[in-house]
């Protein structure tokens, strides 16, 4: 339906000016954004039992009461699935050996089942922020592909473009089209992965409160010390080492000093990808800028790709942060210390 408004448009010499296509495609962002939060007839009067907007603080209030916490560790044959976006350990090790589904999980046999589900609940709302940050990419994008294509259109009929450009144009727009569908249905499903994280499956989250991230300026603990403090104060590793028997507890150790290692060496890569994203993000604002003042000086500017660049990179960036916050609060909870 989109395709067609558009095309309808395109017809009304009004839209042919390039301002008026940049300003159409803006406005396109504000009237199409996230159509599927509508409330819908199913969730009735349960609606208003999650906040609207959610925040994470109160998002892990709903831990405790989850049945997973009440039936206790290994008491349900059904696993949880993975995140549509955030795989931490994926994004700190790319071009390695691939995704490792296991490894990209917040929550883990080591830790007690509260714990767990408050990892579970913060990495599913992490990924609620990307889906729509994601959503926001590919809106950007399919707005500019349009542009592009329906400005080839009008110089076809001036014999300035070829049918091949043209339908070149068209295969790209409508490509970009399909992922943002993809994106716009990851919205609900993240949504709804959060909402079985908070033990509420019909009560899907509509507004999110994006939370203030802290940079934690403090470096890093030794392994040996965030070991000694997991066999000393977390619930679950203790209780692992007193029921496994010697052999038991050398595995529980050994398993404890692995998950220890590859947490501290995530954070020393991730704050390494930071650095990278900070760079790009901050390259893609100054080409903003210079897109923006050619485009006001009526020079050859492409304002809309900046514009979709820059949402990208800084995507990509926030991307950095969730995760570097995520990975902390696990390793917190590897040493039994509170999740924030």
């Amino acid at each position: 339906m989109l395709g067609h408004g558009l095309q309808a448009m395109s017809h009304n010499p009004r839209y042919r000016c390039p301002v008026w296509r940049l300003r159409r495609a803006a406005l396109l962002l504000l009237l199409i954004a996230a159509p599927w939060a509508a409330p819908s007839a199913e969730v009735g009067e349960q609606a208003a039992e999650v906040p609207d907007p959610l925040s994470l603080e109160r998002a892990l209030g709903y831990a405790a009461g989850h049945p997973r916490v009440r039936l206790g560790p290994g008491e349900t044959p059904f696993a949880r699935r993975q995140p549509l976006y955030l795989g931490c350990h994926e994004l700190a090790h790319a071009g390695g050996r691939g995704r490792d589904d296991a490894r990209d999980l917040a929550w883990s046999p080591l830790l007690p089942a509260e714990a767990a589900q408050r990892l579970e609940i913060m990495q599913r709302f992490y990924d609620v922020l990307l889906a729509d940050l994601s959503y926001s990419r590919d809106n950007e994008a399919m707005a500019v592909a349009y542009v592009q294509y329906d400005r080839a259109q009008a110089r076809e009929e001036l014999g300035q473009f070829s049918p091949l450009r043209v339908a070149e144009l068209a295969a790209a727009y409508q490509s970009i089209r399909r992922q943002r569908a993809a994106s716009e249905a990851a919205q609900r499903i993240t949504r709804s992965l959060l909402a079985q994280a908070l033990g509420r499956p019909e009560d899907l989250p509509r507004d999110l409160v994006t939370p203030e991230l802290e940079v934690s300026g403090e470096p890093l603990p030794a392994l040996d010390a965030v070991v000694a403090a997991a066999l000393e104060s977390n619930p679950r590793v203790r209780e692992l080492m007193r029921d496994g028997g010697d052999a038991g507890r050398a595995l529980v150790a050994m398993e404890v000093r692995q998950q220890a290692l590859e947490l501290l060496m995530r954070l020393e890569l991730l704050g390494v990808i930071a650095e990278q994203t900070r760079a790009e993000s901050n390259w893609r604002d100054l080409k903003l800028d210079e897109s923006r003042t050619l485009y006001e000086l009526e020079a050859k500017a492409d304002l809309g790709f900046s514009m979709s660049q820059q949402t990208k990179a800084r995507r990509d960036e926030e991307a950095v942060a969730l995760c570097q916050a995520l990975t902390r609060a696990e390793l917190k909870a590897l040493q039994g210390k509170p999740l924030p």
